[in-house]
């Protein structure tokens, strides 16, 4: 192996020229100066090597052929190196002198400057934290108005709506109430006014009254008996009914109804049991659907128009 120049990356071996330029101006300095012997001090200064770290040469490739970097530390240092390392080591000595060295005073302006400038930060911080303070907080009550604002509508709306249903539908039945006594004392006051006037007319003209529906009576009966022929035998059963178990009677009628009776008095047997002999005739003074009745004991007559005035007259004699 070779020897190297530090101030070079890659090795360099020394050739036989380079040590006969050394040898060639150690002898052309002879007579003019003394020689370097620290030149050759640097190669065989035993104490410098002692000194030196041992170094462990290992293989550039292992097994894994990973390639580690093997750094050859240089055996010979030229003189610039030297000198570069004793301004070092002279550096390193001076070094601890400069830390012993105690800082210098302040200036009262340095002083002034630094306690207003550490003054200055402070408020300068606590005023910029209450400005922004104010600020969050006018941004904050804003926001939170809006929030609130439209949160306290919704709810607000929704009370509002329940309380004004609850309002409504009291007022409501209550002016119904209003209203429907109001009506009501008036339908009452009308029925007292109407009883009072129908008093009053009835007072007034109650006989006329009786002699209209009297003489509607009639016509009504009258058309009834002129489409219904059933109404003569009625009328002849009725009276039958009140004789006292009549035997042998004769019975008279109208000209219009003698046909239709003589056509039905078998009937009469079968209402009177007590009947043994009806004999049919007709009777021009008799009224029609009406009838006579003669039995050895007794004589009946009856007719619409009689049953009518015998109606009237309980009717006046129940008002009288």
């Amino acid at each position: 192996m070779s020897l190297s120049d530090i101030d070079h990356d890659e090795f360099k071996p020394l050739s036989l020229s380079s040590l006969e330029q050394f040898g060639g101006e150690h002898s052309n300095n002879k007579d003019k100066t003394r020689p370097d012997f620290n030149r050759f001090e640097m190669l065989f200064e035993k104490t410098h090597f002692e000194k030196e770290e041992s170094y462990e040469f290992k293989a550039i490739y292992d097994k894994k052929k990973e390639k580690e970097e093997i750094v050859f530390k240089p055996l010979v240092e030229n003189q610039d190196e030297s000198f570069k390392k004793e301004k070092k080591d002279q550096g390193q000595q001076v070094l601890p002198e400069k830390e012993e060295q105690e800082e210098p005073e302040e200036t009262p302006e340095e002083k002034g400057y630094r306690q207003g400038f550490e003054k200055g930060q402070e408020q300068g911080i606590k005023k910029g934290q209450d400005q922004g303070f104010e600020k969050g907080f006018k941004k904050g009550e804003a926001r939170g108005f809006e929030q609130g604002e439209a949160k306290g509508f919704e709810q607000g709306e929704k009370k509002g709506l329940e309380q004004g249903l609850e309002i409504g539908k009291e007022k409501g039945e209550k002016e119904t109430r209003e209203k429907a006594g109001k009506i009501l004392n008036s339908l009452e006051e009308s029925l007292k006014t109407a009883d009072k006037t129908l008093d009053f007319l009835v007072e007034k003209y109650e006989e006329r009254i009786i002699s209209l529906i009297q003489k509607i009576a009639y016509k009504a009966v009258k058309a009834e008996i002129e489409i219904n022929q059933e109404i003569v035998k009625d009328m002849v059963l009725d009276a039958l009914k009140t004789l006292v178990q009549p035997e042998e009677v004769v019975l008279s009628v109208s000209l219009d109804d003698y046909e239709y009776i003589e056509m039905v008095k078998e009937e009469f047997f079968d209402k009177i049991d007590s009947l043994t002999s009806v004999s049919v005739r007709s009777d021009p003074s008799v009224k029609r659907g009406g009838c006579k009745i003669e039995t050895i004991t007794a004589l009946v007559s009856a007719d619409p128009e009689s049953r009518l005035e015998s109606i009237f007259e309980a009717i006046k004699n129940a008002g009288a």
